[in-house]
């Protein structure tokens, strides 16, 4: 193991450090800095324009790759960027919430960068333990690292105590191995590429939506009502509500020719959509006048929070034509 050159790189904190033992005190006094990949991958908490100056030689670091995205980064990334800017590496900023699991194009954009970054490769977030976990527990299984392996990633030699974290990032790791079990198959690095790329999905944001008996045409300057069949494909209940302002919805979005789109929201139903089950759900349309093609996409939205889309569900696109 490069056991030296890390030794050299993670720099110590103060004589006060000195008492704290094993992997609290690397948790607590020397940035979490640790190999995921031996001598390709390696993760941290937040470094110091210092520590970067001095593990970016001593590691041959080639990239950086930064989880706590560009939002507040004021100084300490400004600062981060002259560092590797100044010493020729490559920098990546991706955010990654600590609590919650990644929509899924974040986790296809983090499968990305660790596949084409030019490497070794440095990630980190603040305290490098829930979001570094994840990352890091990603970097092993697309190195062909077992399941287990890729666990150890949230140990808590790396600082990650599930009682105190109260973190979703390890659920990631569950639903690829449920998801394993399901197609009787074993880990590789190419069906978690697959996993990642077309069926995770976090939590129940996963969803197939498709139009019932849609008319040809609908007639101008009337109310009318579309209907939609929507299937369950993630691993979790769909928690429907009949509130306003809470739990989920089938919505659209409505856009002419020009001229903002308009948000609909279907019929409002009181139900927990099993895995796997669907149901049927009318969506009411105002008027349409003044252009014959309207172009509607129909999606589901968890009110509040975020529409099942930006978390990787495909919508359902129409076209709705008035005669």
């Amino acid at each position: 193991m490069r056991l030296l050159p890390i030794a050299l790189a993670a720099v110590a904190a103060v004589g006060v450090g000195a008492s704290v033992p094993g992997p609290l005190h690397r948790y607590l006094f020397e940035a979490n800095l640790m190999p995921v990949v031996e001598g390709q991958v390696y993760r941290a908490a937040q470094p110091s324009p210092e520590q970067l100056r001095t593990w970016i030689p001593a590691l041959g670091i080639r990239s950086v790759l930064n989880l706590r995205g560009e939002r507040g980064g004021g100084g300490w990334l400004d600062a981060e960027r002259r560092v590797t800017s100044a010493l020729g590496v490559a920098h990546y900023d991706v955010h990654l919430d600590a609590d919650r699991m990644p929509p899924a194009p974040r986790l296809r954009e983090i499968v990305e960068i660790l596949d084409s970054a030019p490497r070794p490769l440095l990630f980190h977030c603040k305290g490098g333990v829930e979001r570094s976990g994840l990352v890091g527990a990603v970097a092993v299984l697309l190195d062909g690292g077992t399941l287990e392996s890729a666990r150890r990633e949230f140990a808590a030699s790396k600082g990650f105590l599930p009682l105190v974290a109260d973190s979703d990032l390890p659920r990631v790791i569950d639903e690829y191995e449920a998801w394993l079990a399901r197609q009787g198959a074993a880990t590789s690095p190419e069906r978690f590429r697959r996993f990642a790329a077309s069926e995770y999905a976090p939590d129940f944001y996963r969803a197939e939506i498709a139009a019932i008996d849609p008319p040809a045409a609908l007639a101008p300057n009337a109310p009318s009502v579309l209907r939609f069949r929507v299937t369950n494909r993630s691993a979790e209940a769909i928690p429907f509500s009949s509130e306003s302002g809470s739990g989920v919805h089938l919505g659209a979005l409505l856009r002419g020719a020009g001229g903002q789109p308009l948000e609909l929201r279907g019929n409002p139903i009181d139900l927990r959509l099993l895995p796997g089950a669907s149901t049927e759900i009318a969506l009411p349309l105002p008027p349409l006048s003044g252009e014959r093609t309207w172009q509607l996409q129909v999606d589901l939205v968890d009110e509040g929070v975020e529409w099942f889309s930006a978390m990787g569900s495909p919508p359902l696109a129409l076209a709705v034509r008035t005669d």
